[in-house]
C-alpha cells in the first residue's frame, strides 16, 4: 500500500500543468496550440515547420519548444533523418550565425532577458552546477534538470551529492542513480540500487543483503537493469530470473516515468504477451536510466503527464527500440531474433 500511495501522489503531481511564474508569450496563439497538438500526435513533418514559422515571427513559446525539441529528442523521426544540415538549421534555429552554426532560439531568448530561457540554457551545461539544478526545479522544469543531476551523481564530491539529496525526495526517479554513486565505495552500483527499488516496489522493502544476492545471475540482472541490451555480447541471450522479471514488469506497468514503454506493450500485445514485451523493450531502450528519460521538452508548455500519454512519446520509444544498438554499435536483434523474444513487440516496431 505504501508503494501504491507514493506512485499515486507522484502521478497526481505529474498530471498538473506547471506554469511559469510569468506566462510565456505566444502559448495561447491558436496556430501554436495546433502545432503542439500535431507534434504530440507524432507528426514532425507538419508540426515542426509550423513551429519554425511561428518562431521566426517572434512567438517565444515556439522558440523555446523548438530549441528543446532539438536538444532532447530521443529518437529522430524519418522526416528529421531526411534533412540536410542546412535544412536542419533552418527548421530549428534562428538566422543569426555564430561561425558555422546558427544560434539556437533559447540563446536568442536568453539574451533578450527571458529568465526561463536562461535556466533552460543552463540545463545543457557541462560540469557541476547545483545552482542551475535548484533554479530549474524552482521553475517547474525538473525533467530538464536530470542531465545536471546525473552529472553531480557521477562526478560530484560527497558534499555536493549530499546537497543534491536535500533538493530531491526518495521517490524521485533518479534517486537510485544518486544513491548508487554515493555509496559506490560500499560495493553498490547504479544497477544494484535501481534493481533494489524495483524489487522493493514489488515485494516490499527487504534488507539489501537478503533481497539481492551476489551470485552471477544477480550481477547480470544488475547490468541488465543498468544498461539493458547495450552490454555487447553478454546480454542478448540473458533471461531474467522470474523473481526479478516479475518485479521489473510490475514496475514498468505502474511507474509514471515508464508510461510510454508500458503503453507500447499493453497496446500491441495480448495480456499473456505483455511481460515478454516489457522485459525486451526495457532492455532495448537501454535499461532503467533510459526508460525514465522520455520527457517533455518544456514542462511549462507541455506537462510531463500530457507528454507521457502522447503518441509522440510512444513513437519515440518505438523508434528507439527499432534502432537499438549495443555498446559496440551493433544492432542488438535481427527482426527474427526480436520476434523470438516478443512477436508483438517486433510487429509494433517493424515499420520504424
Amino acid at each position: 500500500m505504501r508503494q501504491l500511495t507514493v506512485w499515486f501522489v507522484f502521478a497526481i503531481f505529474c498530471s498538473i500543468d506547471v506554469q511559469a511564474t510569468t506566462p510565456i508569450s505566444g502559448s495561447d496563439a491558436p496556430d501554436y496550440r495546433h502545432a503542439v497538438q500535431t507534434w504530440l500526435a507524432d507528426d514532425d513533418e507538419t508540426s515542426l515547420p509550423a513551429l519554425s514559422a511561428l518562431a521566426h515571427k517572434g512567438n517565444t513559446s515556439a522558440r523555446l519548444l523548438l530549441a528543446r525539441i532539438e536538444a532532447t529528442d530521443r529518437s529522430y523521426s524519418p522526416y528529421l533523418r531526411s534533412l540536410s544540415r542546412s535544412q536542419w538549421h533552418t527548421l530549428f534555429r534562428s538566422i543569426i550565425f555564430d561561425g558555422a552554426f546558427a544560434r539556437s532560439w533559447i540563446r536568442v531568448e536568453s539574451e533578450r532577458g527571458l529568465e526561463l530561457a536562461q535556466r533552460l540554457k543552463d540545463a545543457t551545461q557541462l560540469g557541476i552546477h547545483l545552482l542551475a539544478i535548484e533554479k530549474l526545479l524552482e521553475s517547474g522544469e525538473p525533467e530538464a534538470a536530470e542531465h545536471l543531476i546525473r552529472k553531480v551523481a557521477v562526478d560530484g564530491s560527497d558534499q555536493q551529492r549530499d546537497h543534491l539529496l536535500t533538493l530531491l525526495t526518495p521517490e524521485h526517479e533518479l534517486w537510485p542513480y544518486i544513491s548508487g554513486f554515493r555509496h559506490a565505495r560500499d560495493g553498490l552500483t547504479t544497477g544494484h540500487t535501481a534493481l533494489q527499488r524495483i524489487i522493493d516496489n514489488n515485494y516490499g522493502p527487504l534488507p539489501n543483503a537478503v533481497s539481492l544476492a551476489n551470485d552471477a545471475v544477480t550481477r547480470n540482472a544488475r547490468i541488465f537493469v543498468d544498461i539493458g541490451y547495450q552490454a555487447g555480447d553478454r546480454m542478448p541471450d540473458f533471461q531474467l530470473p522470474k523473481h526479478y522479471s516479475d518485479a521489473l514488469v510490475n514496475w514498468v506497468l505502474n511507474a509514471p516515468a515508464a508510461i510510454p514503454v508500458a503503453t507500447l506493450c499493453q497496446r500491441s500485445c495480448l495480456e499473456a504477451e505483455v511481460s515478454a514485451c516489457v522485459v525486451t523493450a526495457f532492455g532495448l531502450v537501454g535499461g532503467y536510466y533510459e526508460v525514465i528519460r522520455f520527457d517533455s521538452p518544456v514542462e511549462n508548455l507541455i506537462s510531463q503527464h500530457r507528454f507521457l500519454h502522447s503518441e509522440r512519446a510512444l513513437g519515440m520509444v518505438q523508434r528507439r527500440i527499432a534502432n537499438a544498438r549495443s555498446e559496440v554499435g551493433d544492432i542488438v536483434f535481427s527482426p527474427t531474433a526480436l520476434a523470438a523474444k516478443s512477436q508483438c513487440l517486433a510487429s509494433a516496431v517493424a515499420d520504424w
